[in-house]
């Protein structure tokens, strides 16, 4: 059975690197056709899991506005943006449109798609006065908003106990 389609929009945070084996997985079993796309700094930053994600979805991590990657994203039927750096949470909570991912996140929440954020930032950036209001304003548009048990977390944390499990329940329907 198939959920429908599920974008699965990642950043430049550090739990990026388990994508491919943590969520992935978990959404494709659950029945989510999946598409990624990458902040340009996560393609920049984590090479190699754009790879892995590529070699799990047998398609490529859209990055840009333009179909190089050879096909054109269908619509989606829910999206799931984790994990979600301070950048991203506050640019798209000021509804800035100003890359391809904010673009799509912007149109999305525009369109009342089901969404899911999951912030992955340290504790230097969540302190900063703009952070509870920026998660405050995603969750007024109906952004469901999950936290893991370590967020914030330290500098330096790898974000072993990032909520992927909880992330996929917030944006899978009752009973699927």
């Amino acid at each position: 059975m198939t959920l429908g389609v599920l974008y699965v929009v990642v950043t430049g945070a550090g739990a990026t690197r388990q994508v491919p084996t943590q969520l992935l997985p978990r959404a494709v079993e659950r029945g989510w056709d999946v598409h990624v796309l990458a902040t340009e700094q996560a393609a920049r930053t984590f090479p190699e899991a754009m790879r892995q994600i590529a070699d799990v979805l047998g398609r490529p991590v859209r990055t840009g506005f333009h179909t190089t990657v050879g096909y054109s994203l269908p619509d989606p039927d829910a999206v799931v943006v984790a994990p979600a750096s301070y950048n991203t949470i506050t640019k798209w909570a000021l509804g800035i449109a100003d890359t391809y991912v904010l673009t799509r996140l912007v149109e999305q929440v525009g369109r009342g798609i089901p969404i899911v954020a999951a912030p992955c930032t340290s504790t230097r950036f969540a302190g900063h006065p703009t952070y509870p209001g920026s998660l405050a304003t995603l969750k007024e548009w109906g952004v469901d908003v999950v936290i893991g048990p370590g967020e914030p977390h330290e500098p330096g944390d790898d974000a072993a106990d990032f909520p992927w499990d909880a992330i996929l329940d917030a944006v899978t329907p009752d009973g699927a």
